[in-house]
């Protein structure tokens, strides 16, 4: 490919075979320095030219094996659905606060016992009332948004 840009556009095209030995070893030294202020100061340049030779050798079957179980992991790990975002909108808090008041409703219609349900729809109502307030909140600020956009 080179050979045939290089007549069309020469200033495109490598002319070089290779990295000179002085330009490598330069190269290895300032990968070895930038891995000493990253903190890493056990790397020499020893470590450096396994990492190199390393990509001339082509794997094993089991190494490739290896490579392909490692990627599917992390793949699969990708694919686990995130927790979504935890929080208190109206929407949820007028779904949660219907279905709680339609409880003692409910006993209060069916229990034999009136002064049972009352308590209990009077238990219920104290122990919701903090979701109460925040719901009223949530609604007083969305009523001063809409009315101001309104304006």
């Amino acid at each position: 490919m080179n050979l045939a840009c290089n007549k069309v556009w020469p200033e495109c095209t490598h002319s070089f075979p290779g990295f000179a030995e002085d330009d490598i070893s330069a190269i290895r030294n300032d990968i070895i320095n930038l891995c000493h202020r990253a903190g890493l100061y056990e790397v020499d340049d020893d470590d450096v030219q396994d990492v190199l030779e390393s990509h001339t050798k082509s794997l094993s079957n089991d190494e490739l094996i290896d490579l392909d179980k490692a990627s599917q992991e992390v793949e699969n790990e990708g694919d686990k659905e995130e927790e979504p975002v935890r929080g208190l909108d109206i929407k949820t808090l007028t779904e949660c606060l219907d279905g709680i008041k339609k409880a003692p409703e409910t006993l209060k219609e069916r229990d034999p016992n009136p002064a049972t349900s009352s308590k209990v729809a009077h238990d219920v109502e104290k122990s919701v009332k903090i979701y109460q307030e925040i719901y009223d909140e949530k609604n007083k600020i969305n009523q001063t948004v809409l009315h101001l956009l309104v304006l």
